[in-house]
């Protein structure tokens, strides 16, 4: 079972422009929180949009981080997390479940696959989980589209939320596997294309989230580097 860093909002469309809960966990059960991330590991937090919005850490909860967005204007808001950077080392027998949750290139798996046996895969791991919501109205698709210049994202890509766009720094991935995961947990696996976007199905409803992982194996380095991204949006 996948475990996903993600970000909710108490609601993706909130009708008045007050402050709007947000949770960020990490856990196997989209959209429901499972596991806190405390506030020493977060790098940094993002937030651009309508207004002049502002993301705050407001407490850490069972389950989830509390995070609070205030000075919203009307309009599209997008907020993000950034967690520290945390090395992880994988036996040889969490190996294959690892590169089953986490469908990396086939280069990152041939360079696993090269390892002497029986393995330890070493592990950078960066994980950045963002959310897309709007304060009394949805109309300002460029903050949608807008990168927020982290390793690896997804934004918007043209006025819907039919179509995004997969960033491996800054630059589009191109026929890139990626997951979407629906509010029953249900898991598809999508490709990007050609242009890396990524197009959905008219029948993709309710909450939803999109997830990447690109592996890029090391050079001089002993680690692999791991970036996990997640997205999290609502199509009604």
């Amino acid at each position: 079972m996948a475990h996903d860093f993600f970000l909710m909002p108490s609601q993706f469309t909130a009708t008045q422009s007050g402050p709007l809960g947000l949770q960020a966990s990490v856990g196997s059960s989209f959209p429901q929180p499972t596991t806190a991330v405390t506030p020493d590991r977060v790098a940094q937090l993002f937030v651009h949009g309508a207004g002049k919005p502002q993301l705050a850490i407001v407490g850490l909860g069972e389950k989830a981080l509390n995070l609070q967005l205030t000075a919203a204007g009307a309009g599209t808001v997008v907020a993000g997390i950034k967690t520290l950077d945390r090395d992880v080392e994988y036996s040889e027998d969490r190996i294959p479940l690892i590169l089953e949750e986490y469908r990396v290139s086939p280069k990152a798996l041939a360079a696993i696959e090269k390892l002497d046996k029986p393995r330890t895969l070493k592990v950078s791991s960066r994980r950045f989980a963002k959310t897309v919501l709007c304060v009394r109205q949805c109309d300002d698709s460029g903050s949608a589209a807008r990168p927020m210049g982290v390793a690896l994202e997804f934004i918007a890509s043209g006025s819907s939320n039919n179509h995004f766009r997969l960033l491996s720094l800054g630059r589009s991935l191109t026929n890139y596997p990626v997951d979407l995961v629906n509010a029953d947990g249900k898991r598809t696996h999508l490709m990007t294309d050609n242009k890396g976007e990524v197009h959905l199905a008219s029948d993709a409803r309710g909450s939803l989230m999109l997830f990447a992982a690109v592996m890029t194996p090391p050079v001089k380095a002993v680690r692999f580097v791991l970036n996990l991204s997640t997205l999290t949006f609502s199509r009604p």
